[in-house]
Protein backbone atom coordinates (compact mmCIF):
# COMPACT_ATOMS: atom_id res chain seq x y z
CA UNK A 1 0.00 0.00 0.00
CA UNK A 2 1.30 3.42 -0.90
CA UNK A 3 2.50 5.44 2.07
CA UNK A 4 2.17 9.17 1.27
CA UNK A 5 5.05 11.52 2.00
CA UNK A 6 4.83 13.50 5.17
CA UNK A 7 6.04 16.92 6.11
CA UNK A 8 7.31 18.31 9.33
CA UNK A 9 6.22 21.49 10.99
CA UNK A 10 5.82 22.25 14.67
CA UNK A 11 5.16 25.92 15.44
CA UNK A 12 6.97 27.57 18.29
CA UNK A 13 10.15 29.43 18.99
CA UNK A 14 13.43 27.48 19.00
CA UNK A 15 14.53 26.42 22.45
CA UNK A 16 17.12 28.70 23.95
CA UNK A 17 20.24 27.23 25.47
CA UNK A 18 20.32 27.00 29.24
CA UNK A 19 22.78 29.34 30.88
CA UNK A 20 25.58 27.77 32.82
CA UNK A 21 27.25 24.40 32.25
CA UNK A 22 24.15 22.21 32.59
CA UNK A 23 20.37 22.12 32.60
CA UNK A 24 18.42 23.02 35.69
CA UNK A 25 15.63 20.59 36.45
CA UNK A 26 12.31 21.43 37.97
CA UNK A 27 12.62 21.69 41.73
CA UNK A 28 16.29 22.71 41.62
CA UNK A 29 17.63 26.19 42.08
CA UNK A 30 20.42 27.54 39.88
CA UNK A 31 23.91 26.92 41.22
CA UNK A 32 24.74 30.56 40.65
CA UNK A 33 22.13 33.27 40.63
CA UNK A 34 21.92 35.25 37.39
CA UNK A 35 20.55 38.78 37.51
CA UNK A 36 18.24 40.29 34.90
CA UNK A 37 20.99 42.65 33.74
CA UNK A 38 23.42 39.77 33.23
CA UNK A 39 20.78 37.86 31.33
CA UNK A 40 20.20 40.84 29.05
CA UNK A 41 23.78 40.59 27.88
CA UNK A 42 23.13 37.10 26.58
CA UNK A 43 21.89 36.40 23.07
CA UNK A 44 18.36 35.47 24.14
CA UNK A 45 16.03 37.12 26.67
CA UNK A 46 15.78 35.36 30.02
CA UNK A 47 12.13 34.37 29.52
CA UNK A 48 13.18 32.27 26.50
CA UNK A 49 15.59 30.36 28.72
CA UNK A 50 12.91 29.76 31.34
CA UNK A 51 10.40 28.71 28.66
CA UNK A 52 12.99 26.27 27.30
CA UNK A 53 13.43 24.70 30.75
CA UNK A 54 9.68 24.20 31.15
CA UNK A 55 9.31 22.96 27.57
CA UNK A 56 12.00 20.36 28.22
CA UNK A 57 10.18 19.17 31.34
CA UNK A 58 6.97 18.76 29.36
CA UNK A 59 8.47 17.06 26.30
CA UNK A 60 10.43 14.63 28.49
CA UNK A 61 7.27 13.60 30.33
CA UNK A 62 8.49 14.82 33.70
CA UNK A 63 5.51 17.15 33.62
CA UNK A 64 2.69 14.96 32.22
CA UNK A 65 -0.53 16.13 30.58
CA UNK A 66 -2.84 18.07 32.91
CA UNK A 67 -0.18 18.33 35.63
CA UNK A 68 -0.06 21.74 37.32
CA UNK A 69 2.69 24.08 36.19
CA UNK A 70 4.45 26.16 38.88
CA UNK A 71 2.92 29.60 39.29
CA UNK A 72 4.63 32.85 38.34
CA UNK A 73 5.54 33.43 41.99
CA UNK A 74 7.04 29.96 42.41
CA UNK A 75 9.01 30.21 39.16
CA UNK A 76 10.25 33.64 40.16
CA UNK A 77 11.54 32.38 43.49
CA UNK A 78 12.89 29.08 42.20
CA UNK A 79 14.91 30.52 39.33
CA UNK A 80 15.66 33.98 40.74
CA UNK A 81 13.86 35.85 37.97
CA UNK A 82 11.20 38.54 37.99
CA UNK A 83 7.53 37.62 37.92
CA UNK A 84 7.27 39.46 34.58
CA UNK A 85 9.88 37.08 33.16
CA UNK A 86 7.95 34.08 34.49
CA UNK A 87 4.73 35.48 33.05
CA UNK A 88 6.29 35.93 29.61
CA UNK A 89 7.63 32.36 29.68
CA UNK A 90 4.21 30.94 30.51
CA UNK A 91 2.54 33.10 27.87
CA UNK A 92 4.96 31.76 25.26
CA UNK A 93 4.25 28.16 26.25
CA UNK A 94 0.53 28.87 26.09
CA UNK A 95 0.84 30.24 22.56
CA UNK A 96 2.88 27.20 21.56
CA UNK A 97 0.22 24.88 22.96
CA UNK A 98 2.32 23.35 25.74
CA UNK A 99 0.15 24.67 28.58
CA UNK A 100 -3.36 25.93 29.15
CA UNK A 101 -4.77 28.29 31.74
CA UNK A 102 -7.71 27.91 34.05
CA UNK A 103 -8.79 31.27 35.45
CA UNK A 104 -9.52 29.82 38.90
CA UNK A 105 -7.07 26.91 39.22
CA UNK A 106 -3.90 28.03 37.49
CA UNK A 107 -1.78 26.75 34.59
CA UNK A 108 -1.61 23.11 33.48
CA UNK A 109 0.23 20.98 30.93
CA UNK A 110 -1.75 20.56 27.70
CA UNK A 111 -2.42 17.29 25.90
CA UNK A 112 0.42 16.32 23.50
CA UNK A 113 -0.08 17.32 19.89
CA UNK A 114 -1.55 14.69 17.63
CA UNK A 115 0.86 13.52 14.93
CA UNK A 116 -0.35 13.60 11.34
CA UNK A 117 0.86 12.60 7.91
CA UNK A 118 -0.20 13.80 4.47
CA UNK A 119 -3.00 11.34 3.85
CA UNK A 120 -6.42 10.26 4.99
CA UNK A 121 -7.35 11.91 8.30
CA UNK A 122 -9.61 8.96 9.11
CA UNK A 123 -6.89 6.36 8.51
CA UNK A 124 -4.26 8.32 10.44
CA UNK A 125 -6.54 8.73 13.45
CA UNK A 126 -7.71 5.11 13.40
CA UNK A 127 -4.13 3.83 13.16
CA UNK A 128 -3.28 5.86 16.25
CA UNK A 129 -6.20 4.46 18.26
CA UNK A 130 -8.02 7.79 18.12
CA UNK A 131 -11.67 8.08 17.14
CA UNK A 132 -11.95 10.52 14.22
CA UNK A 133 -14.87 12.91 14.06
CA UNK A 134 -16.29 14.76 11.09
CA UNK A 135 -18.92 17.42 10.52
CA UNK A 136 -19.79 18.58 7.01
CA UNK A 137 -19.83 22.38 7.05
CA UNK A 138 -20.92 22.68 3.42
CA UNK A 139 -20.94 20.71 0.17
CA UNK A 140 -21.85 22.13 -3.22
CA UNK A 141 -21.14 21.88 -6.94
CA UNK A 142 -19.77 25.19 -8.18
CA UNK A 143 -17.82 26.87 -10.95
CA UNK A 144 -14.16 27.10 -9.88
CA UNK A 145 -11.87 30.04 -10.29
CA UNK A 146 -9.04 29.82 -12.79
CA UNK A 147 -6.45 28.82 -10.20
CA UNK A 148 -8.43 25.80 -8.99
CA UNK A 149 -9.41 24.88 -12.53
CA UNK A 150 -5.79 24.89 -13.64
CA UNK A 151 -4.62 22.89 -10.62
CA UNK A 152 -7.27 20.21 -11.24
CA UNK A 153 -6.52 20.33 -14.99
CA UNK A 154 -10.14 21.04 -15.87
CA UNK A 155 -11.74 22.38 -19.01
CA UNK A 156 -12.97 25.94 -19.27
CA UNK A 157 -16.58 25.15 -18.37
CA UNK A 158 -16.05 22.22 -15.98
CA UNK A 159 -17.54 22.30 -12.48
CA UNK A 160 -16.15 21.10 -9.17
CA UNK A 161 -17.43 19.73 -5.90
CA UNK A 162 -16.32 21.90 -2.98
CA UNK A 163 -16.57 20.10 0.36
CA UNK A 164 -15.79 21.81 3.65
CA UNK A 165 -15.50 19.61 6.72
CA UNK A 166 -14.59 20.08 10.38
CA UNK A 167 -12.38 17.22 11.60
CA UNK A 168 -11.99 16.34 15.25
CA UNK A 169 -10.11 13.92 17.50
CA UNK A 170 -10.26 13.31 21.22
CA UNK A 171 -13.55 15.22 21.05
CA UNK A 172 -11.65 18.40 20.09
CA UNK A 173 -11.82 20.26 16.76
CA UNK A 174 -8.54 19.69 14.92
CA UNK A 175 -8.81 20.96 11.36
CA UNK A 176 -10.97 22.49 8.66
CA UNK A 177 -10.75 20.74 5.30
CA UNK A 178 -11.48 22.53 2.03
CA UNK A 179 -11.56 19.85 -0.68
CA UNK A 180 -11.90 20.52 -4.43
CA UNK A 181 -12.83 17.65 -6.77
CA UNK A 182 -13.76 17.36 -10.43
CA UNK A 183 -17.55 17.03 -10.70
CA UNK A 184 -17.17 15.16 -14.00
CA UNK A 185 -14.86 12.57 -12.47
CA UNK A 186 -17.02 12.08 -9.36
CA UNK A 187 -20.65 12.45 -10.51
CA UNK A 188 -23.19 12.14 -7.73
CA UNK A 189 -20.54 12.35 -5.02
CA UNK A 190 -22.56 14.70 -2.84
CA UNK A 191 -25.28 12.06 -2.41
CA UNK A 192 -22.95 9.92 -0.30
CA UNK A 193 -22.31 10.21 3.42
CA UNK A 194 -19.39 12.62 3.46
CA UNK A 195 -18.58 12.27 7.15
CA UNK A 196 -16.37 9.20 6.57
CA UNK A 197 -13.27 8.65 4.46
CA UNK A 198 -13.62 10.22 1.02
CA UNK A 199 -10.81 8.05 -0.24
CA UNK A 200 -12.83 4.96 0.57
CA UNK A 201 -15.75 6.39 -1.42
CA UNK A 202 -13.40 7.09 -4.34
CA UNK A 203 -12.10 3.51 -4.31
CA UNK A 204 -15.41 1.73 -3.74
CA UNK A 205 -17.71 3.70 -6.04
CA UNK A 206 -15.40 5.26 -8.63
CA UNK A 207 -12.44 2.89 -8.82
CA UNK A 208 -10.06 5.77 -8.02
CA UNK A 209 -7.19 5.21 -5.60
CA UNK A 210 -4.60 7.76 -4.42
CA UNK A 211 -1.02 6.93 -5.32
CA UNK A 212 0.99 9.97 -4.24
CA UNK A 213 0.59 13.46 -2.85
CA UNK A 214 2.45 16.73 -3.17
CA UNK A 215 2.09 18.96 -0.15
CA UNK A 216 3.10 22.35 1.14
CA UNK A 217 3.03 23.46 4.78
CA UNK A 218 2.74 27.13 5.74
CA UNK A 219 2.42 28.83 9.10
CA UNK A 220 -0.71 31.01 9.19
CA UNK A 221 -3.05 32.68 11.69
CA UNK A 222 -6.67 31.65 12.14
CA UNK A 223 -9.24 34.01 10.66
CA UNK A 224 -12.57 34.62 12.40
CA UNK A 225 -14.43 31.84 10.58
CA UNK A 226 -11.69 29.27 11.22
CA UNK A 227 -11.27 30.33 14.85
CA UNK A 228 -15.00 30.02 15.53
CA UNK A 229 -15.19 26.55 13.95
CA UNK A 230 -12.06 25.33 15.74
CA UNK A 231 -13.07 26.87 19.08
CA UNK A 232 -9.91 28.94 19.21
CA UNK A 233 -9.02 32.62 19.27
CA UNK A 234 -8.78 34.67 16.09
CA UNK A 235 -5.14 35.10 15.15
CA UNK A 236 -4.05 31.90 16.89
CA UNK A 237 -1.08 30.17 15.16
CA UNK A 238 -2.17 27.50 12.71
CA UNK A 239 -0.78 25.11 10.10
CA UNK A 240 -2.09 25.35 6.54
CA UNK A 241 -1.52 22.15 4.59
CA UNK A 242 -2.11 22.43 0.85
CA UNK A 243 -2.07 19.05 -0.91
CA UNK A 244 -2.52 17.77 -4.42
CA UNK A 245 -3.35 14.07 -4.60
CA UNK A 246 -2.69 11.98 -7.72
CA UNK A 247 -3.67 8.52 -8.93
CA UNK A 248 -1.21 5.97 -10.33
CA UNK A 249 -1.55 7.49 -13.82
CA UNK A 250 -0.54 10.92 -12.55
CA UNK A 251 -4.03 12.41 -12.83
CA UNK A 252 -5.10 14.82 -10.12
CA UNK A 253 -7.74 13.37 -7.78
CA UNK A 254 -8.19 16.25 -5.37
CA UNK A 255 -6.85 19.62 -4.41
CA UNK A 256 -7.24 20.47 -0.73
CA UNK A 257 -6.30 23.11 1.80
CA UNK A 258 -6.52 21.98 5.41
CA UNK A 259 -6.07 24.36 8.35
CA UNK A 260 -4.95 22.74 11.62
CA UNK A 261 -4.76 24.32 15.06
CA UNK A 262 -1.06 24.91 15.60
CA UNK A 263 -1.21 23.90 19.26
CA UNK A 264 -3.02 20.61 18.60
CA UNK A 265 -1.25 19.05 15.61
CA UNK A 266 2.16 18.34 14.17
CA UNK A 267 3.39 16.78 10.95
CA UNK A 268 6.31 14.38 10.71
CA UNK A 269 8.57 13.74 7.74
CA UNK A 270 10.41 10.70 6.42
CA UNK A 271 12.46 11.30 3.30
CA UNK A 272 15.43 9.74 1.48
CA UNK A 273 18.79 11.45 1.98
CA UNK A 274 20.13 13.30 -1.04
CA UNK A 275 23.71 12.04 -1.42
CA UNK A 276 24.70 14.43 -4.22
Amino acid sequence: MYQPPVLSFVPGAPAAACPGDGRIRMGERPVASMSESEAGERAAPLYLWLAALLRDEIESGRLPAHAPVPSERVLSERYDVSRMTARHALQMLSLEGYVYRDARRGTFVAEPRLRFTVGSFTRVMTAGDNVPGCEVISAATITPDSRISEALRLGEHDSIHLIRRLRSARARPMAIENIHLSAARFPGLLRFDLTGSLWEIFATHYGVRPAKADARVVAVALDRFEARALQAKTGRPAIALTRTVYDSAGEVIELARDVYCGDRAEFTVTAPVDRT
